[in-house]
């Protein structure tokens, strides 16, 4: 414990350090770019610095998480306590469209909870009448209360809110319609009663279709959000909430409104306006239930474009709220900000690289100073990989799951393929989200964005292909291996998705 509090100390020392040297080396860089020998120049090299700043406040960001979490680690967790009057627990599972099989599990593993104080609604805005048959009649047989919501207004919210007004306890807890919770998982929320200053509290999550290499590979995206973002999150009281096995008090959700409908990602959405007026959000480090990971890459890239779409629609919209609060310091709203702004880090990339392409093979003058030899324009890239690169490992050696240690480093290496190539799928949501196109109460809305696999991915392709062929060109420059190295990581994503649409996987139940 004594070590891990002096390395998350100096780990610290490390985010502070990150956060001082932005400013320093942005002025630097300026009085560099005023050298300019012309426009072209000028206007080049100040939008890479932008973006290279973009890249180094979300590189801070990656380095106070990496200190959080094992500062976590060296601190006492919650510990099982039952009160003399047992609370009542709420348990809210909304569904749409998901298989009757799935949610048959779920559902007898909901009735399995070894609490007893507590009741089970089902909130079901499906359109398949067979499936909402099927759960009715389930619902009914086993002392269920359901509820058939007829639209889909406020999607995974709205389905939520609908039964607000329905539900008898004091705590609400979230479960996903594929999420089958552990038998002692209401207990281990207990701590949410006895301190009135938290808002919520978010278990962890594992999933149990993590099988084929793909979904091993994309099960480290989830965990690290647990083992490390959220870990960290829990000593400011800054946790969040990520959409299922999570714990409200229902009168906090009572001051907010309900769940957020104005967003895609309604979890983040509602914990970042709880926790804007002052409660907590706290973190248990316990698995408190197993779901299942997409199944193709076309499907996880479609969910990642509705978080990258729900950040910056949060950006856009909570922005005064969290800039005008009187409840939270200002390093707090600074985090939550860079919570929200977390997806343009791989976007800053992708256009770091770019831009970087089009100035060596036109010839334009890179305008940064050096230290012993070394420019420092690889600062940014090299230290948004390193921290990114600890936080996975630090994810494999915290994670509970049964590969070995060493299978799971290998697992790393698709991850990285798939998670940097995705990102050229990503632009459009960005520019979505802040444009406020397509939120749940446009006429236009939808939830998982889908799109033509074969089109998107051959322009993804032909977009690597141009800047590989930039950096090419300008060889022997030293910068073009650098590009190089970078942007060829771009062409897994489009050429897997390419692979599922003429060759895809089995279904899974």
């Amino acid at each position: 414990m004594r070590s891990y509090k002096v390395l998350a100390n100096i780990i610290d020392v490390l985010a502070v350090a990150v956060l001082f040297f932005i400013p320093i080396y942005s002025i630097m860089s300026i009085f560099y770019i005023l050298k300019a020998p012309n426009l072209l120049t000028l206007i080049f090299n100040i939008l890479l610095l932008v973006i290279e700043i973009f890249g180094l406040i979300f590189s801070y960001y990656l380095v106070d998480m990496i200190g959080g979490s094992i500062f976590y680690r060296s601190m006492q967790k919650f510990t099982e306590t039952i009160p003399s009057k047992m609370p009542f627990f709420s348990i809210i599972i909304p569904s749409h469209g998901t298989p009757f099989s799935i949610l048959e599990q779920t559902l007898k593993g909901a009735l399995n909870l070894t609490y007893e104080n507590y009741e089970l609604i089902v909130s079901d805005n499906g359109r398949n009448r067979s499936v909402t048959d099927q759960l009715q009649k389930f619902c009914e047989k086993n002392g269920i209360e359901f509820y058939h919501k007829k639209d889909d207004r406020g999607f995974k919210a709205g389905n939520i809110n609908a039964v607000l007004s329905l539900i008898k306890g004091d705590f609400i807890v979230i479960l996903d319609s594929d999420h089958i919770p552990v038998p002692n998982l209401l207990e281990k929320f207990i701590p949410i009663v006895e301190d009135p200053s938290i808002g919520f509290i978010q278990a962890k999550v594992s999933y149990r279709n993590a099988n084929r290499l793909y979904q091993k590979a994309n099960s480290i995206l989830y965990s690290q959000f647990y083992e490390v973002i959220e870990a960290a999150k829990d000593r400011r009281g800054m946790v969040l909430f990520n959409g299922t096995t999570g714990c409200f008090r229902r009168s906090v959700l009572r001051e907010i409104g309900g769940f957020s409908e104005d967003t895609l990602i309604e979890d983040i959405d509602t914990s970042m306006q709880i926790i804007a007026r002052g409660h907590k959000g706290r973190f248990l480090n316990f698995i408190g239930s197993y779901g299942l990971v997409p199944t193709t890459a076309k499907a996880q890239v479609a969910q990642l474009w509705r978080w990258t779409h729900g950040a910056c629609n949060i950006l856009r919209i909570r922005l005064r709220l969290l800039i005008t609060s009187s409840q939270i310091s200002w390093f707090k709203k600074f985090e939550l900000i860079l919570n929200a702004m977390a997806f343009f880090s791989g976007i800053s990339i992708v256009f770091f690289f770019s831009v970087l392409a089009f100035m060596i093979s036109f010839d334009t003058a890179i305008l940064r100073y050096s230290v012993f030899g070394i420019n420092t324009l690889y600062i940014m890239p090299l230290l948004v990989s390193l921290s990114y690169s600890t936080i996975a490992i630090l994810t494999i050696s915290w994670e509970e799951r049964e590969d070995p240690y060493l299978k799971r480093i290998f697992h790393l290496i698709p991850f990285y393929l798939l998670s940097l190539g995705s990102f050229l799928f990503l632009i459009s949501g960005v520019l979505e989200g802040l444009l406020l196109y397509n939120t749940p109460r446009s006429k236009t809305r939808v939830w998982d964005r889908q799109f033509n696999v074969l089109r998107n991915s051959i322009l993804a392709l032909f977009y690597t292909g141009v800047v590989i062929i930039l950096a090419l060109l300008a060889l022997p420059n030293e910068l073009s291996y650098f590009i190089l190295g970078g942007t060829l990581t771009w062409v897994f994503a489009p050429l897997m998705l390419i692979w599922e649409e003429f060759f895809p996987p089995k279904e899974e139940i």
